[in-house]
């Protein structure tokens, strides 16, 4: 599938999605936004993506905590990012705004950013060799990523998990096994500063393929994720999430 017919499933399913407080529920985690919160060591005056902000998780919290930096919320949904921007115009922070933008193209400058934070937006991208470069050119010297995204579990060698999240149609790529993630980043010229692994469970909508697909799961496939069929929703009762911070070399 071409990159821009990807992205404009994306596009078109989290501009639904993200308007819908029961998805914003299940993928809402305080511990986990304290967690991420806590990896970074955010520099007074410096300038901090948000990317893949979708409602502004991370943006918000960073530019209140940090009133002397300038956070940018970047995302392929226009009706989330002009939500989130008239929340900032409420709240009164004039030091976080929000670009929509075509999921290919980043529009700053090189050496833009000290930051760039990023959550559950990884396994949307679908060139992410050219995302990562981009990212690199957009860092300063020294600058880091702060990288949550769920993991595929080691053994998944039929990549049952993107299988699953394929199903939804919202331009779900893949999920990255934990060599994986940090072979991609190293290729790009960066390195691992710390990492901390955390733990989501997920349900999937009343579905027949979902129920078909879980039917033909082995009992080993089952245990990796604590896969289970619960009056017929299936749920991943356990996924890794790798929340790694990255410096640019």
């Amino acid at each position: 599938m071409k990159a821009e017919t990807v992205i404009q499933q994306a596009k078109a399913s989290f501009d639904r999605v993200l308007a819908n407080e029961k998805y914003a529920g299940i993928i809402r985690d305080d511990r986990h936004l304290a967690l991420l919160l806590g990896m970074l060591n955010v520099q007074e005056n410096s300038s901090i993506l948000d990317l893949g902000t979708g409602n502004g998780y991370l943006a918000f919290p960073l530019a209140a905590q940090h009133p002397s930096v300038q956070v940018c919320g970047l995302d392929i949904a226009p009706e989330a990012i002009a939500r989130a921007n008239v929340t900032a115009q409420e709240q009164g922070l004039v030091n976080a705004r929000f670009l929509a933008y075509d999921g290919l193209h980043f529009p700053f400058a090189p050496a833009s950013f000290d930051l760039i934070v990023t959550r559950y937006a990884l396994h949307h991208f679908p060139q992410p060799d050219a995302m990562l470069s981009a990212l690199h050119s957009l860092l300063k010297p020294g600058g880091h990523i702060l990288v949550a995204d769920p993991m595929a579990h080691g053994n998944d060698d039929r990549r049952l998990i993107d299988s699953l999240m394929t199903i939804k149609g919202d331009g779900h790529i893949c999920f990255y096994k934990q060599a994986e993630l940090a072979e991609l980043f190293h290729r790009h010229h960066f390195a691992v500063e710390k990492q901390i692994i955390s733990h989501m469970r997920y349900p999937f909508p009343r579905n027949d393929a979902y129920n078909t697909l879980f039917a033909q799961t082995s009992e080993t496939e089952r245990q990796m994720y604590q896969l289970s069929d619960r009056d017929g929703i299936v749920w991943v009762g356990q996924i890794e999430v790798g929340n790694t911070l990255f410096v640019r070399q």
